[in-house]
């Protein structure tokens, strides 16, 4: 062979070689970029609004926050169900709750404690439902009623535990206004939070 035809043919192995090389890292780029966008996203879940919170005041009423928080401090596994449910004997929707596994909860939230007090004292205390029917409204007997100041709640299919825990929760009643001592101790703890936060860098 002669000795343009050897490198002839060795320039085109090397152009073979960098097409194949080309095509490989084209190849794991593609698979690396998949890979990432087939990363499910994560949801960060927000912070349970607690009675420390502005948007949940503490005005001695039961306000939804209020009760999640206390209800979850309690140790009970209990979170919304994300609807309501409507009662034609009574002025407020319900606020539908799951508590564990197979209990559940509706929770009305009235306006105040007499506004609560004209529907509960024509109705059966130990059921929710109109005096001689023992179902009323709902689709099974109710295990349990708690009222404590504005707040009504109905609970099913709970067990003897859930009754107690819950009961024990509720009647402690809804989250007092702060003092002034305590208004003026939780101002100087926010100060002092705020000073310790580390400055934020020019840009």
């Amino acid at each position: 062979m002669s000795t343009a035809f050897l490198i002839a043919r060795a320039r085109r192995a090397a152009v073979m070689f960098g097409v194949v090389a080309l095509a490989a890292c084209s190849g794991d780029d593609a698979r690396t970029g998949d890979s990432a966008t087939s990363q499910p996203a994560v949801a960060v879940m927000p912070r349970p609004m607690t009675p420390s919170d502005s948007a949940c005041p503490r005005d001695g009423t039961w306000k939804r926050c209020a009760l999640e928080d206390r209800v979850l401090k309690s140790g009970l596994a209990f979170k919304p169900v994300g609807d309501s449910m409507t009662v034609a004997y009574l002025r407020v929707p319900g606020v539908r709750y799951k508590i564990g596994l197979t209990a559940s909860m509706v929770a009305f939230f009235y306006a105040d404690t007499a506004a609560a007090a004209k529907d509960v004292t024509a109705l059966d205390r130990f059921r929710l439902t109109p005096r001689g029917d023992t179902i009323g409204a709902w689709k099974s007997v109710p295990s349990d009623v708690i009222w404590s100041g504005n707040l009504v709640a109905v609970l099913f299919d709970a067990s003897a535990t859930q009754i107690e825990r819950m009961r024990l929760t509720i009647t402690a009643g809804a989250p007092q206004p702060l003092s002034d001592a305590a208004k003026a101790a939780k101002a100087a703890a926010d100060t002092q939070t705020v000073q310790k936060l580390p400055s934020m860098p020019a840009r």
